[in-house]
């Protein structure tokens, strides 16, 4: 079967590639598959209203992220983990 990709489709299995989560387009197309299998499961067992708000909430800000990508404004991996690790170092202190 062969399938056409709209351009946001691409530009999203592409910015996965890209991060190095996934080898390859179609490893990245397989797991979002697989996500989706597993979401459209989850969604029939439950039509909890908070699990609905919580997706939709989500949504929103996957759209957010995306918007960023393509204005690129985005922030480099190694930054984010350097200032996430500062973060938990600075509550660990402060616990301590």
């Amino acid at each position: 079967m062969q399938i056409t990709l709209s351009q946001e489709q691409s530009r999203i299995l592409e910015s996965l590639s890209r991060q190095g989560k996934y080898t390859s387009l179609e490893t990245a197309i397989d797991a979002a598959l697989l996500l989706l299998a597993e979401q459209l499961t989850d969604a029939e067992q439950s039509l909890d209203p908070e699990y609905i708000a919580w997706m939709e909430e989500t949504r929103l800000k996957l759209d957010t992220g995306m918007d960023d990508i393509e204005a690129k404004r985005t922030v480099e991996l190694d930054t984010v983990l350097m200032q996430l690790q500062e973060k938990v170092s600075k509550a660990q202190a402060e616990s301590a």
